[in-house]
């Protein structure tokens, strides 16, 4: 019989051991002077028992079920205060009877509760007389318009990083270093589109190209049935 024979014979017998234990896990119960005599190698050369093994591999299942557990606990805590955060403020919203009121609501909810530091409203002329009183709602500098068309057409909110210009353009704040820009419309197969909100931050992680964007959808589809009460189809 040659060496790769043996080698097969060897491995099914193991598979075969394998499968037993397998199906009998109270072996050992019956078995303990054989239990007592094993050991097993640890990664560090040194050598633990069976039994010690089984408690650390244990103990290591139990943390990392912790860890889980705590991530879960800590995805529901901030799911549960985004939710109340955005009830809040589509109350104050709606509470808001003029668009100086729903620009208000909008600059402090905004940054006191989603972690801002800086907003902005763009909208497109109309014929509507409101507007003529808020000039900077309509004034779109070049870098800043390049970036609302995207939005506008595409009628989805995008995240990221934008260059200094955009930013300066956009915000006023060559520092912001990412934003979270929001078409003003119903949702994405809306006829009309409104303009924009951008939300800026100094963290160049807080908006991501890779994020989801439900809430910011969310909120631009709110944004748009308040802000309609003001402005011109």
């Amino acid at each position: 019989m040659s060496s790769q024979d043996y080698k097969a014979k060897d491995s099914d017998f193991e598979h075969e051991i394998v499968r037993y234990l397998r199906d009998h896990p109270a072996f050992f119960e019956d078995h303990q002077d054989l239990l007592a005599g094993m050991v097993l190698s640890h990664d560090t050369g040194s050598a633990v028992s069976l039994i010690e093994r089984q408690v650390q591999i244990l103990r290591e299942q139990k943390e990392e079920q912790k860890r889980k557990l705590q991530s879960l606990i800590g995805t529901a805590q901030n799911n549960e205060k985004l939710n109340t955060n955005v009830n809040t403020l589509i109350l104050e919203l709606l509470d808001a009877e003029t668009l100086d009121d729903v620009l208000k609501v909008i600059q402090q909810r905004i940054s006191a509760d989603f972690e801002a530091d800086a907003i902005v409203v763009k909208l497109l002329a109309s014929g509507n007389d409101v507007l003529k009183e808020h000039a900077d709602l309509t004034a779109w500098q070049q870098p800043a318009l390049a970036i609302g068309e995207k939005v506008m057409t595409g009628r989805q909110p995008v995240c990221g990083s934008f260059n200094a210009e955009q930013m300066q353009a956009l915000f006023d704040d060559a520092d912001i270093q990412s934003a979270g820009i929001v078409p003003l419309a119903k949702d994405k197969n809306s006829k009309n589109c409104y303009g924009i909100i951008a939300i800026g931050s100094y963290d160049p992680q807080r908006f991501r190209p890779d994020m989801g964007t439900l809430f910011l959808s969310l909120l631009g589809q709110v944004l748009t049935r308040i802000l309609k009460r003001h402005l011109k189809d």
